[in-house]
């Protein structure tokens, strides 16, 4: 079975580092590179066609939904996993109805990096608990707009 690529992008050398660190002892997962910035990623993405994109809310702050948009057009097969604060669930809805597949709190990293990059490879999401109940009140407050309109 082949590894689970993972590209690890963030401004900050000290959470690349941090990730990289926490997935080199995993068996079956292998970081293939780094991007400090947006339009890296997006190139690197592209060129490199990881499974998996790490992807710091520091960056996809600076350039939300276009940011998602670029590295689905650039490579379409590879899966989003924002990581987060604590103060950043309205940013989180929003990188998920964008197309990212999952988030992981930073201070929860060292516990479940690899279970998160291993179950959204696998095409599941990975989300907390607490954000369930607002994920699926935004689909049903959609589905009313919908329903309006017909």
């Amino acid at each position: 079975m082949a590894a689970i690529t993972v590209l690890l992008a963030s401004a900050t050398q000290t959470r690349r580092a941090a990730c990289e660190q926490l997935l080199r002892g995993e068996r079956g997962i292998r970081v293939v590179g780094k991007a400090r910035t947006g339009l890296e990623a997006v190139a690197a993405a592209g060129r490199l066609r990881p499974a998996i994109v790490l992807l710091d809310v520091g960056l996809y702050s600076a350039h939300g939904a276009p940011l998602l948009k670029g590295l689905r057009l650039h490579s379409p097969e590879t899966r989003v996993i924002l990581l987060t604060r604590l103060d950043t669930q309205a940013r989180i809805l929003e990188a998920l109805s964008y197309g990212a597949r999952g988030c992981l709190e930073s201070r929860m990293l060292h516990r479940f990096l690899a279970k998160a990059v291993r179950a959204v490879a696998a095409d599941e999401a990975w989300v907390p608990r607490k954000l369930v109940a607002r994920i699926l009140d935004r689909l049903a407050r959609l589905a009313s707009r919908r329903s309006r309109r017909r």
